[in-house]
């Protein structure tokens, strides 16, 4: 057989094609092993490999996640995109629980076993307990307190975009002898735990104010954007909802100059999963 340089050239394209193609077979099939679907209708999501940690999320029967890598009893999973947490998945399974075998904590899963039912965190694995606050990925709250002078009544709407991070939309109307407000802007909170049930939140966004004169004859209303930020507190009751109480400081951009207003408003947060409607 001659070997010229072209049927030289063409057996090394031929075989790193098939390299380049075995390749990514095996890292699709990497990729496939890592991927589990829950069966328990409850799988709460820690922050860190710890059944003392905070909880994240609630995943629900049928979630997917994607193992990252195993501290066992524990397991980094990735869930709704780009969150990241770990799941508790034990030392041994628990027998007649699933008609699949549970993978083994120190090797990655295979296609074999891609579903799995756990016991999601290790005192739940004990006594069937719940050792830290369910957490949704969202909710609405209500709110009543102080305006400046005048009382207002507010409604949010929020969902929880990182662990640590929300993003809240915000109406609210506020009703003055003179005049009313109505408001409607976004934030971004931040929430940090203080305690086992409480969480200190910091907030800061931007909207609009628009102001409507009470009882005056041909005096238009006026909207103005409006800043805020703002700190608070939210205690944990139960079945995912939450206490609130928040003070913030207002500026209004107005033609006159800045107009400043402080609120301090309490609440109740009801949980939402928003991935779920």
């Amino acid at each position: 057989m001659n070997l010229t340089p072209r049927s030289i050239i063409s057996s090394l394209r031929l075989q790193l094609s098939l390299i380049v193609f075995l390749g990514l077979m095996l890292l699709s099939a990497s990729a496939s092993a890592q991927r589990m679907v829950l069966k328990d209708s409850a799988t709460p999501i820690a922050e860190r490999p710890s059944s003392k940690s905070r909880v994240i999320a609630v995943l629900a029967r049928g979630d997917t996640v994607r193992i990252l890598k195993f501290n066992s009893p524990w397991a980094q999973v990735a869930f709704r995109g780009k969150q990241k947490g770990w799941m508790f998945v034990g030392h041994s399974a628990t027998p007649g629980k699933t008609n699949t075998p549970a993978p083994n904590p120190s090797a990655r899963p295979t296609n074999s076993t891609p579903v799995e039912e756990i016991k999601p965190v290790e005192q739940a694995a004990a006594n069937n307990a719940p050792v830290a606050t369910p957490i949704t990925d969202g909710g609405v709250s209500f709110h009543l307190g102080a305006f400046g002078q005048q009382f207002t009544y507010v409604g949010k709407f929020y969902y929880r975009t990182l662990p640590a991070l929300y993003v809240e939309g915000t109406f609210q109307y506020v009703a003055g002898d003179i005049a009313s407000f109505y408001l409607m802007y976004g934030n971004a909170k931040y929430a940090r735990p203080i305690g086992r049930k409480l969480e200190g939140t910091l907030t800061a966004g931007i909207g609009v104010i628009n102001t409507v004169p009470v009882g005056a004859a041909g005096v238009k209303s006026v909207s103005n954007m409006v800043f805020n930020y703002g700190a608070g507190v939210q205690r944990y009751l139960k079945n995912s909802n939450w206490l609130r109480a928040d003070i913030r400081e207002y500026t209004a951009v107005r033609k006159q100059g800045l107009a400043n207003f402080f609120e301090f408003t309490v609440g109740i947060a009801i949980g939402i999963r928003w991935s779920k409607i």
